[in-house]
């Protein structure tokens, strides 16, 4: 890797990771952007049908022209709504890094955009209301709204250039904040083999085979009524034993290999690589 390449991470792990955070704010603007910009679009084809029927279109045409552009004032509010929460959400992680966020955020094609969606929002305010009655009325409407979902059409292209020219700007203030990237490289992944072995260095030691223990195997053996199995691993090899209720236990415990690792079953048929929550295992010493 160059020198370059280590000083200019890629986006989402730039500046401990917060370029993540605002990769994802921005697609989900752009996002919104592609919803309403689909809507729009299916809107103005509608427009320019009934607009083709005027002054006497069919009654569903017309039916259906009284609804136009309600889909799309609510996602265009949408649209805003989102745009001042990703504008927000930039200034404090800028002002996290020690930036000024007006310095970055403040461009032409944003300032174009703001102020071309409040001339749409006043022009939509004073359209003349549509009525079955008033067909001229209804002909000044829609004609009004043709120019108002083309310009807002082009301003959502607009709102995707100053995006994505800001996401270059929000990367190159990361760069100079100086706060450390994340590293690339992923973490590596540990065999089955690593991982036991690595729970065995935090497992607690086994008891040695003591008194107590013995009296503990004795009880189990009673209260089971049966014989009970008993394993015994030193290395590679093994041997089992069975324990007998009211068995004599010192001779079992004499013909135990010391240092042996001895496990007592609670069920059968065993299967020593299951794991048995109540089996009782020790050290013979």
């Amino acid at each position: 890797m160059t020198a370059d390449a280590a000083a200019r991470p890629p986006f989402r792990l730039a500046a401990g990771g917060a370029g993540a955070r605002v990769e994802w704010a921005t697609w989900g603007l752009l996002a919104v952007a592609g919803v309403f910009a689909v809507v729009a679009a299916f809107d103005l084809a509608d427009l320019l049908r009934v607009r083709a029927g005027l002054p006497a279109p069919d009654l569903h045409v017309l039916q259906a022209g009284l609804g136009l552009g309600t889909g799309e004032m609510v996602l265009f509010h949408v649209l805003l709504a989102a745009l001042c929460a990703w504008y927000l959400f930039n200034v404090a992680a800028l002002r996290g890094l020690g930036e000024q966020p007006a310095a970055v955020l403040r461009t032409i094609p944003l300032t174009l955009f703001q102020v071309g969606a409040a001339a749409t929002l006043v022009a939509a305010a004073t359209l003349p209301r549509a009525d079955f009655m008033a067909a001229h009325a209804f002909g000044v409407r829609l004609e009004w709204m043709i120019p108002i979902l083309v310009a807002r059409l082009a301003l959502t292209a607009l709102l995707g250039v100053a995006v994505l020219g800001l996401r270059r700007r929000l990367y190159a203030a990361m760069l100079r904040s100086g706060v450390a990237a994340l590293p690339s490289t992923p973490p590596e992944r540990m065999t089955l083999l690593e991982m036991s072995q690595r729970a065995a260095m935090f497992a607690p030691p086994l008891p040695v085979t003591g008194d107590a223990w013995w009296s503990e195997v004795a009880d189990r053996v009673a209260a089971a009524g049966s014989a009970l199995p008993l394993l015994e691993r030193s290395g590679e090899q093994r041997r089992w034993h069975r324990v007998e209720p009211g068995a004599d236990l010192a001779a079992l415990r004499e013909s135990l290999q010391p240092g042996a690792t001895v496990t007592l079953f609670t069920t059968e048929p065993v299967d020593e690589d299951r794991y048995d929550p109540d089996a009782l295992s020790a050290v013979v010493r």
